[in-house]
Order: structure tokens, then C-alpha cells, then sequence
């Protein structure tokens, strides 16, 4: 019995085609921008008023454009280390960046990693910097809009973990599958 052959599809969650999906993305994406946008006026209102010129918006919109491709490499990244062997590709659909590897399958908590890698990493990267130049209301901002443009990787992430079945992840051209792992219930 090979690899696949004990594997059991419990669910496709089709991230690109699903438009039930595509707007609890957008909901969920907005709901960031508005907790981003309200936690910079308070952190402005408490006091942490800091030097708004020319330099302060490059930073913003190198912030904000850098983090969107930087955010699928580590994407591939992640699939590289932790799911030895794949063949990594991008591409773009209805505003969606995207990486994919179109098979790839590994163990659930290895896919949900691969998901999630970005939003910790890169919101980190685009964040510590600027509080390290003491710009706190443009960490928050720099953090919130990456965070905003994470909610496909935050929901997938959240499906796969609330299915208790879910022992294994494959990625798919559109999304991915939630897999069971029916030789562990023999065992």
C-alpha cells in the first residue's frame, strides 16, 4: 500500500474559486486594516507622534509593496524546507499572489507552518525595523496592512486546525485538501 493510497479526502478548500471563501478573505482582510487604522490613531492620540515627512511614506509604500512578493518567497521557502522534494511555482489570480506546488502534501502541522510562515516572518520583518527607528504608529501600519493581505493563510490555516480528522495537508492548484490518514485509525 503506497503513501496516497491511505489517504481519504475529508474536505477541498478552493481559495482562488470559492466566492463564499473569497469574501470571508475580504471581510476578514478588512477587519485588519480597521484594527490597524484604529490602533495607529490611538497609538497618535497617547502620544507616540512621530516625524511625518517624504521618507516616512517611501517607507510605508516600500513596506507595503515589498511585503507582498517577499511574503510568497518565504511561502516557497517554507514548502522547500518542509516538504522535501516539491516543485515550487507562483502566480496571480484576481488580486490574489499566490504559491503553489501542486501536490505537495505533508503532515498537518508542517502545511499549517507553511501557511502561517509569512504572516509571522515577514510582519516581523516589516515591523521591527521600523520600531527599531522608533516609528511605532508606522510598525503598526506596516504590520496591520501585511497582516490584512495574510487572511487566505490565516483562514485555511484556521479550517485545517478546526478539523480534528485532518491529520495531512496537499496543496492544490486552487487552495488546498484536508486528508485523513485512515492507516492511523488501524493502527
Amino acid at each position: 500500500m503506497g503513501y496516497h493510497d491511505h489517504m481519504q479526502k475529508i474536505a477541498d478548500i478552493d481559495i482562488l474559486g470559492d466566492k463564499d471563501l473569497q469574501l470571508r478573505v475580504t471581510r476578514l482582510s478588512l477587519a485588519f486594516l480597521v484594527v490597524t487604522l484604529a490602533a495607529a490613531a490611538l497609538l497618535a492620540v497617547c502620544g507616540a507622534l512621530e516625524h511625518v515627512d517624504v521618507w516616512w511614506w517611501v517607507a510605508l509604500a516600500l513596506g507595503v509593496v515589498v511585503a507582498l512578493p517577499v511574503h510568497e518567497l518565504v511561502h516557497g521557502a517554507a514548502f522547500k524546507l518542509l516538504c522535501p522534494g516539491c516543485r515550487v511555482s507562483f502566480g496571480f489570480q484576481d488580486a490574489f499572489l499566490y504559491t503553489r506546488t501542486d501536490g505537495a502534501e505533508c503532515e498537518r502541522r508542517r502545511m499549517v507552518v507553511v501557511l502561517l510562515a509569512p504572516s509571522v516572518l515577514v510582519t516581523a520583518g516589516v515591523a521591527v525595523p521600523a520600531l527599531v527607528m522608533e516609528r511605532p504608529v508606522l510598525a503598526v501600519l506596516l504590520a496591520g496592512v501585511h497582516l490584512s493581505g495574510c487572511a487566505g493563510d490565516l483562514l485555511m490555516s484556521a479550517m485545517a486546525l478546526a478539523e480534528p480528522r485532518c491529520t495531512h495537508i496537499r496543496d492544490t492548484e486552487t487552495g488546498i485538501s484536508l486528508l485523513s490518514d485512515v492507516s492511523e485509525g488501524a493502527r
